[in-house]
């Protein structure tokens, strides 16, 4: 089917004009509609509708400046290129055409070679911004849609999985009263499957609700030892997994903090097994806490792994920032765990600050507003 020519509205209060623009548009292949001042022309674009405006600068009622200002004023035609004609001598005449919104301009006298060519330019790159913006809507519709089925994914997925985690714990109880080794070191492989899994839909679901916007907080006044302790309980098996050495330095452990309890501890957390998980048997790891000079709180989690390369810090805190995350890769995980710790510290107004060289291990610091750290620390 063959397309139809393109519509171009020409508003000028010259007789002589409109007739000579009309002509070298049929010419060209366009279809040409014609108006006599700017009150006119409106009508007829809102009616009759047109791919590309050209109106001359002074007119009568309704110059060229207030036509533009009007269609970019209404939303139903705002998108519509205008090519303002001005045979005005004084310079800022092109200035006050784009600041009222022109897309482009043509000085009078009219040269009707360039004219017919600047039409095509025009309209040219109107097509091609009207396809970029149809590109833009798919892809951030398709990016609304992917959020939303993960974020439902991840909720239909935690009942199941913590009803797997409960009754395999109940299994495993059981079997360990009978003496039943065999049978308790299976149920002990679903709970521990089971929370693997959960914790990855944990962090889908954290990592949707970052995408979306802030992150909500459920805010709570808690002690530092407290949050260490919340921390460190789910990796016990890690860490005695990995022959790992814990090492905790906190200067007051006993001062208050208002954050989210759980995200907090939960980023903590994942900093620790981030520094078992990427260094060999027997890591040394510290986690320490200190009021700054500031008045502010930094969480120190220390390593003496292997350490990062400059350029692979800077990746880091992006999602899915795994070097290898084929199939085939050998440390589990989805890459997240920095990116989520990021997150949490941008939502309680704090910030993830990480340094490392390549075999002098890699320090991570959670830093924590002043506001957020209660007077019982003053003390400290």
């Amino acid at each position: 089917m063959a397309k139809a020519p393109a519509r171009v509205l020409v508003v000028d209060d010259d007789p002589i004009m409109r007739e000579l623009a009309s002509a070298k548009l049929v010419e060209a292949g366009y279809s040409a509609l014609t108006a006599d001042n700017g009150v006119a022309g409106l009508s007829k674009l809102k009616a009759e509708g047109a791919d590309l405006v050209i109106s001359d600068v002074d007119m009568p009622a309704m110059g060229g400046y207030e036509l533009t200002r009007a269609i970019r004023a209404d939303a139903a035609i705002a998108a519509t290129p205008i090519i303002v004609v001005t045979g005005s001598e004084r310079e800022d005449a092109v200035e006050k055409a784009f600041a009222a919104g022109a897309t482009s301009f043509l000085a009078k006298p009219i040269n009707w070679t360039l004219f017919t060519q600047s039409v095509r330019f025009v309209l040219k790159a109107s097509e091609d911004r009207q396809e970029l913006r149809r590109a833009r809507d798919a892809a951030e519709a398709g990016s609304r849609f992917k959020d939303s089925l993960l974020s439902v994914m991840s909720h239909e997925l935690r009942t199941p999985l913590n009803a797997i985690i409960g009754f395999g714990q109940i299994l495993a109880a059981q079997f360990d009263r009978e003496n039943d080794h065999l049978h308790k070191e299976y149920a002990d492989y679903i709970v521990e499957g089971g929370k693997r899994l959960l914790n990855s839909v944990s962090d889908m679901l954290l990592a949707s609700d970052a995408r979306s916007g802030p992150i909500t907080l459920n805010e709570v006044d808690c002690s530092l030892e407290d949050l260490i302790d919340l921390a460190l309980a789910p990796l016990e098996k890690t860490l005695s997994t990995a022959r790992a050495e814990l090492r905790r330095a906190v200067k007051s452990g006993a001062m208050e903090i208002c954050c989210d309890r759980a995200l907090v501890a939960r980023s903590i957390g994942k900093l620790v097994d981030n520094a078992v998980k990427f260094a060999p048997p027997g890591v040394k790891i510290t986690i320490g806490a200190a009021q700054t000079p500031s008045g502010d709180l930094a969480i120190l989690i220390k390593d003496d792994g292997p350490g990062i390369t400059p350029e692979r810090l800077e990746r880091l805190t992006l999602p899915f920032s795994q070097t290898d995350m084929s199939l085939r890769r050998s440390r589990e995980g989805l890459g997240l765990g920095l990116p989520l710790v990021n997150a949490v510290m941008q939502a309680h107004q704090g910030r993830l600050r990480l340094s490392s060289e390549p075999g002098a291990g890699t320090s991570a610091f959670l830093i924590l507003p002043r506001g957020r750290v209660r007077a019982a620390a003053a003390a400290a």
